[in-house]
């Protein structure tokens, strides 16, 4: 089964990625503002499919009033670098019931092997929440030893972990096809870096 790459082509999200993408190529500093309101896009489009909610009738005298709710069993667990998109977590934390945010960095190790770095002491809650990692840009192995750590260490089912990233090299998709093909992508653009 080939891998799920969602490409949000909607015409907003298209021209804020089109402006971030070439701040990263050219090297130059990025928009906070615009970064923050593509990755809330980014998280809107990939909560339409996945959080589930339940309407609750309720029959009085003169009308009936509707009350949506979501499922309480579930929580969601965002793994993001904070310091790149502080500003969209309020929203966030209204918008999506139970949601806890991890922090993550990207550092190399003494191999020079990109890797993602953080702290989470709940590994029991790990296995029960349905994860969102944000990714800047998807080009090297370090999310893939991420998702292979949660789900050898933590017993996360893939289709539990969903990725956003405003883009993707098509190398690390092709890579990431080969172990894990349930895993869903969220992408503005495929690039060749």
């Amino acid at each position: 089964m080939p891998l799920n790459i969602y490409i949000i082509s909607h015409p907003i999200i298209s021209t804020l990625s089109t402006q971030i993408i070439y701040s990263i190529q050219k090297n130059n500093k990025i928009n906070e503002s615009i970064y923050n309101e593509i990755n809330f896009l980014l998280i809107y489009e990939l909560l339409r499919k996945w959080i589930k909610v339940k309407n609750i009738y309720i029959k009085d005298i003169n009308y009936i009033k509707e009350i949506s709710i979501y499922n309480p069993k579930e929580s969601y667990i965002l793994f993001a670098n904070l310091e790149k998109c502080y500003n969209i977590i309020n929203s966030l934390k209204i918008l999506i019931p139970k949601l806890s945010i991890i922090h993550t960095n990207t550092y190399k190790d003494k191999n020079y092997n990109t890797k993602i770095h953080y702290k989470y002491n709940q590994e029991k809650h790990l296995k029960n929440s349905k994860i969102i990692i944000v990714q800047q840009v998807l080009n090297n192995k370090s999310v893939i030893n991420f998702i292979h750590e949660l789900i050898n260490h933590y017993n996360v089912h893939i289709t539990s972990i969903k990725i956003i990233c405003i883009a993707c090299n098509s190398k690390i998709l092709e890579i990431i096809n080969k172990k894990y093909t349930n895993l869903e992508i969220y992408t503005t653009k495929i690039i060749n870096i």
